[in-house]
């Protein structure tokens, strides 16, 4: 019998344990709750992924509010919300800035858009050549004729007249008009100050040797302006790519930076700021270039910045450039990297003859120290292509 008693006894806590653990479990649902905890708010200005131009990322950027141009910038896109024309032309414009990458290449035997010949019997064997001098003819257009129907008679590529020529492929030839035609296949070049054999054949991949008996040459020194013939040579591509700097200085003339990027005692008002862009001291009327291709997103009163212009550059980066004594470049106007836009002055907040520039993106500012180094690779048309 007693034993029965403590059985019940025993089940009886073993029910009450089992009551009390279901009681805390549901009593506290944050394991239920797909929510994260709430993290308690930094006092730290906040950042996002990193701004990039053409492949160019700036890491170190910040968001912080400088009035003035944050209302500028509003006005813009107001402008841009009710007419949406506007923006795509200010895109379009920006894009236009960007040299093609892709360069067609004239094929090396390829008939062309003007004529559609395919029955015409090339001449029965190439022409002999008496030397390896190259033999340069030339060739009066007669009625017909066409610079495919030549490259057939004169067994060279349509590229090699084209390039001998100056003109483009897809030119109609006249009668009566003169072409020079060499007796192989190749391309003419004009050496420049600075350019030896040995680079021009390095350029094109020709055997320096190969091109001196070609030109009946009997030294490798070349006079600037020479014209040599290169054999067997393709024309080089009319785009090279170089790296150069993403963005320009501003002012060219002799200057110094009299504030930095990041936080300062403001020269006015006395209180701690953080200063969105640098200062650069320079005399009075000193021009102002733009930094990059652009179009003139903002010009006039900017406030505590004076005189101001804000351009709008490609992939949402934007540059400004405050306290200006006289403002040249328009609104709506597309500005190229180096054209000048201002003047130095000391409108505004401020103390002094400086120019205060920024750059940005609609709303987080990037160190101008670092976005003037940073460098991007671009397209560039080729000299003596």
């Amino acid at each position: 019998m007693a034993v029965r008693v403590l059985d019940r006894l025993l089940l009886g806590i073993a029910g009450l344990s089992l009551v009390l653990m279901l009681f805390i479990f549901f009593s506290d649902e944050s394991h239920l709750s797909a929510k994260p905890l709430a993290r308690q708010k930094s006092t730290e200005p906040s950042r996002e992924m990193p701004v990039t131009l053409n492949n160019t990322s700036y890491h170190d950027h910040l968001e912080l509010k400088s009035a003035d141009v944050d209302v500028a910038l509003e006005r813009y896109f107001d402008e841009i919300r009710k007419n949406p024309e506007k923006g795509e032309e200010d895109l379009r414009l920006v894009d236009e800035l960007v040299p093609d990458e892709e360069v067609n290449t004239l094929p090396a035997s390829a008939p062309t858009k003007d004529t559609t010949e395919t029955k015409v019997k090339p001449s029965p064997a190439p022409v002999q050549r008496k030397s390896e001098k190259v033999q340069v003819m030339r060739h009066e257009v007669k009625p017909g004729e066409s610079i495919w129907r030549l490259a057939q008679k004169y067994h060279v590529s349509v590229a090699t007249i084209v390039y001998a020529n100056k003109i483009k492929e897809k030119t109609v030839i006249q009668p009566g008009d003169t072409l020079r035609i060499p007796d192989r296949n190749g391309v003419f070049h004009k050496a420049t100050k600075k350019e030896s054999l040995n680079e021009i054949a390095k350029k094109y991949k020709v055997s320096p040797e190969k091109i001196k008996k070609t030109n009946g040459l009997e030294t490798a020194m070349l006079a600037q302006g020479k014209e040599i013939f290169l054999p067997g040579a393709k024309p080089l591509p009319e785009i090279q790519y170089i790296r150069q700097k993403v963005f320009a200085w501003p002012i060219k003339a002799k200057h110094r930076l009299t504030s930095g990027f990041g936080w300062r005692v403001h020269p006015i008002s006395g209180n701690k700021a953080f200063h969105t862009g640098i200062d650069i001291g320079a005399a009075m009327r000193t021009p102002i270039y733009a930094a990059a291709d652009g179009v003139v997103a903002f010009a006039g009163d900017g406030g505590s910045y004076g005189n101001m212009i804000i351009l709008r550059h490609k992939n949402g980066l934007f540059t400004v450039y405050g306290h200006a004594s006289k403002l040249i470049a328009k609104k709506g106007r597309y500005v190229k990297r180096g054209q000048k836009i201002a003047l130095v002055g000391s409108t505004g907040a401020s103390t002094g003859a400086h120019l205060h520039f920024e750059v940005k993106s609609t709303e987080k500012h990037v160190n101008p120290h670092v976005a003037l180094k940073k460098t991007e690779r671009v397209a560039v048309k080729r000299k003596n292509a």
